[in-house]
């Protein structure tokens, strides 16, 4: 059984050294897979007084220690920076790797982790509402040209980040819901769905292509990727790899924890 999906991994950042994942890093570089991702976290849980290592400097040091993969947060929480500030951190990263940057990004969920450190979270609609504005903000801005953006949470008034970034990073706005999944296809280069979720993935596609055909667009050249725990790959991967690209995922992102597989 032969498939074409590409296979990432999101490396656990909770407890652990960066001396660690930077030999993981090379050894997923030099096995030829797809993409290396982290996540994008102040605090660890459960434990709150467990080590964390903040997701943009580990990625730009893992940048400089590989050749050929794919790098990015998995997910960005949009709550925890301004998209102009995500914009030019994704930028340089994208710089950095050699034009190698997937920026996915999140509305962001609520809770104790933005809370403690003074960040509004609001409601599930607000957060959306947030997120859409900055699926529009971040890629006007890697043009290089001053931008200017009302919105009901950003505004911005010829607002430029330079240099110019072309080709730029791709935008994956990653979906649990359905209105996140219509935004994905209507603004983004990309779009992931979790296996957390497995019975809503019908509809989310359903939604994304109803957000594609909005922007006059299809999934042709659409990067649609899967979040999945190494549990989930268990007892037969390559079947596992096999229903999801049937499904329309182009890539799965599997998530390790220590001690690594």
């Amino acid at each position: 059984m032969k498939t074409m999906i590409q296979i990432g991994f999101c490396l656990l950042t909770f407890g652990t050294s960066y001396a660690l994942l930077h030999d993981l890093a090379q050894q997923i570089d030099d096995l030829g897979f797809a993409s290396i991702h982290v996540w994008d976290h102040y605090v660890a849980w459960p434990e709150p007084k467990d080590s964390v290592l903040e997701a943009w400097t580990t990625l730009a040091a893992l940048a400089e220690a590989t050749r050929r993969v794919r790098i990015g947060p998995m997910v960005a929480n949009n709550l925890n920076r301004h998209p102009g500030r995500i914009a030019k951190v994704a930028g340089t990263l994208h710089e950095i790797s050699g034009g190698r940057c997937d920026l996915a990004i999140g509305s962001g969920s609520g809770g104790p982790e933005q809370e403690t450190f003074g960040i509004k979270v609001g409601d599930a609609s607000e957060r959306i509402d947030r997120l859409e504005e900055a699926l529009q903000i971040i890629p006007a801005l890697w043009k290089g040209e001053p931008v200017t953006f009302h919105g009901k949470y950003y505004e911005l008034k010829d607002a430029i980040a330079m240099p110019a970034l072309n080709p730029p990073p791709r935008l994956i706005a990653a979906s649990t819901l359905v209105r996140t999944a219509r935004l994905a296809g209507r603004f983004a280069d990309g779009v992931n769905f979790t296996w957390y979720y497995p019975d809503r993935i019908p509809r989310l596609f359903s939604a994304l292509d109803e957000g594609l055909s909005e922007s006059g667009r299809s999934r042709e050249g659409f990067d649609c990727s899967l979040h999945v725990r190494w549990p989930h790959l268990q007892p037969d991967p390559k079947q596992a790899l096999f229903e999801w690209e049937q499904m329309g995922f182009s890539r799965v992102i599997v998530y390790v924890t220590e001690p690594f597989p």
